[in-house]
């Protein structure tokens, strides 16, 4: 209780200070517009199987992963990530695990800042994008849409001989939600046994379940149990998060979890992440920004 007491002195001061274009106060402690049920919806509206397009890598390759760049009137780390990625002629894609935006229809920003410019860049790889919480701010799902695409998406990673199979799942009101789950479970546990390895990609971060964010806020325990115990039986690789602004690295029941830093450049210590795929494992390099 405390805790929520202090977070909405917390959200009011900030109000107060960055203007009501940066902090929707309404939808800190409640949806604003569809809810993840709707978003799951509009989402195979979009693509009936959810598809997208992949990437053709090599057997062992790389992708880069950032989170919450939160871009509001700068994005320098943001920049450097993306110029980092689309310099590495060795990496395939990249990743960004949500919070893309701090201010209200700031995503053509966003999007601009993670583009690729001739002039400065030597690869033009592909970036995919997970949807936030900040991101559903001022009824962002609907710029979201438009501008990114679906909240829920999967994707390969081919290579002569197998692939690898990448999932995006929208946890970005604290919950999966009933038809998501549902598509999950049965996705998965018939797609498994076609991949190498199993890569989940998702904004919240699944052990950690403090309840003081309201709407953002993290997942209700059971449900982060019964996806806990799935993932472990379904042998899963790797699960990414974001969320929290802090790094977290464990392994439960064989799947990894890795909650990462931020990106945004009001943080002191932000990062990214550098992924080395190979047959037999998977590597993990963190990135200081200000190194």
């Amino acid at each position: 209780m405390l805790q929520m007491v202090r977070r909405i002195i917390l959200a009011i001061a900030s109000l107060m200070v960055c203007g009501c274009n940066q902090l929707d106060l309404k939808g800190m402690f409640m949806p604003t517009g569809e809810g993840v049920e709707k978003r799951f919806e509009q989402s195979v509206s979009m693509n009936s199987d959810l598809k997208v397009e992949g990437v053709k890598a090599q057997e062992s390759y790389t992708f880069y992963v950032a989170t919450d760049p939160h871009v509001a009137q700068t994005h320098d780390n943001l920049d450097i990530f993306n110029n980092t990625l689309r310099n590495d002629t060795e990496a395939s894609f990249g990743v960004i695990l949500g919070d893309c935006i701090d201010v209200k229809d700031n995503l053509p920003a966003y999007m601009d800042a993670l583009s690729y410019k001739p002039e400065r860049h030597v690869c033009n790889h592909e970036i995919y994008h997970v949807l936030g919480n900040h991101d559903l701010f001022f009824n962002g799902w609907v710029n979201f849409k438009e501008i990114v695409g679906p909240a829920v998406f999967w994707y390969e990673v081919t290579f002569d001989g197998g692939k690898d199979l990448y999932i995006s799942l929208d946890s970005a009101t604290g919950s999966l939600g009933r038809k998501q789950t549902d598509w999950f479970k049965k996705f998965l546990a018939a797609k498994r046994a076609d991949y190498r390895h199993c890569v989940i990609m998702t904004h919240t971060n699944f052990f950690y379940t403090d309840g003081t964010q309201g709407s953002s806020g993290n997942m209700p325990l059971e449900e982060s149990l019964t996806l806990i115990d799935f993932l472990g039986r379904n042998d899963v690789s790797l699960v990414l998060q974001g969320h929290d602004h802090y790094r977290e690295d464990l392994t439960y029941d064989n799947v990894r979890y890795v909650v990462l830093g931020a990106i945004s450049d009001a943080i002191e210590e932000p990062e990214f992440l550098k992924v080395n795929v190979s047959k037999d494992e998977i590597q993990l390099e963190f990135t200081s920004v200000n190194q």
